[in-house]
């Protein structure tokens, strides 16, 4: 049997994506830590294996012919494979996944959930942590599509059918809220659905994008603002663009420094429970860690204390 010459190692196809995302052979021999005359010796001998010609030296600087561009962007699936590979090494030999993605629902204070990201840096330093925001459907719909790994103070109304495992968090309360300089911060009495439909309905916008959008908030306005998180809702009511639900207490304090009126309004918006939720079947360290955190009664009193 005829045993087969390896053309192409692993180690040129990435000199040969260094050279491309840098610009130049010496801009890669800066990456890769090593002088421009290897670079250039090394695709030189690349070229002579393979009888191709990957660059176009005519010019003051080298650039891929196409058959050098055709090699490059194979290669790449090859070097995503064995990325992917040595993700799964280290995972089976340490036990802690090599990235962890945790989706954050916009309900959720950042600061509490930032001390837990170092806590865990601390104890898993080479699982690299990514750290999303979305809002309404958007958490259930970023676990379903594999976008993220673990969804914290997701909506418990939303139906995400099997495969996935979930634990409540906390259940949160809304009132609605006006601008002192808002018309609607004089009005006696119950405000009724017909008079609330005339003003501006300010909401955070559901970042789902293949599951149904929540329905929530004020449904009725005709004229809506959607803005991208829960800062930003706050900013638009402060500045009287429009009236809108806040978490209760996030709107106490506010209400304390007589920034904002609270309406009593015919329709109140139900309390909404929070849940983290997970795939089924998962057993890495590192969303088992935050899965023990998340529901820690300590992370849940401070979470409920806290606002952004």
């Amino acid at each position: 049997m005829i045993k087969r010459q390896q053309r192409i190692s692993l180690e040129s196809l990435r000199l040969l994506d260094a050279i491309d995302r840098q610009g130049s052979f010496s801009n890669a021999a800066q990456e890769l830590c090593v002088v421009t005359s290897s670079i250039t010796h090394a695709i030189r001998n690349l070229e002579e294996n393979l009888g191709l010609t990957l660059f176009d030296r005519s010019g003051q600087r080298a650039r891929f012919t196409s058959k050098g561009r055709t090699l490059l962007e194979s290669g790449r699936h090859l070097l995503a494979r064995a990325d992917a590979f040595d993700d799964e090494v280290q995972s089976i030999a340490t036990g802690w996944e090599p990235r962890l993605t945790i989706t954050v629902d916009q309900v959720v204070p950042m600061p509490p959930l930032m001390k837990q990201v170092e806590d865990f840096l601390e104890v898993a330093p080479q699982t690299i942590l990514n750290i999303r925001r979305e809002a309404a459907a958007g958490s259930w719909d970023s676990l379903a599509s594999g976008r993220a790994d673990l969804i914290v103070g997701a909506p418990v109304a939303v139906h995400f059918g099997e495969g996935f495992e979930s634990a409540l968090m906390f259940e949160t309360s809304y009132v609605l809220a006006v601008s002192v300089k808002h018309p609607l911060a004089l009005h006696q009495g119950s405000v009724s659905r017909e008079q609330l439909a005339l003003y501006r309905a300010i909401f955070v916008g559901d970042t789902s994008r293949a599951m149904p959008l929540l329905p929530y908030g004020l449904q009725d306005n005709r004229q809506r603002l959607s803005v991208p998180d829960h800062a930003a809702k706050l900013e638009a009511i402060l500045m009287g663009l429009g009236c809108g639900f806040l978490n209760t207490h996030v709107a106490t304090p506010l209400v304390r420094k007589g920034l904002i009126a609270l309406l009593d309004v015919e329709t109140p918006r139900p309390p909404s429970q929070g849940s983290l939720a997970w795939r089924s079947g998962e057993t890495g360290r590192a969303l088992k860690w935050w899965i023990e955190r998340l529901t820690s009664k300590v992370f849940i009193d401070t979470l409920l204390n806290t606002s952004d």
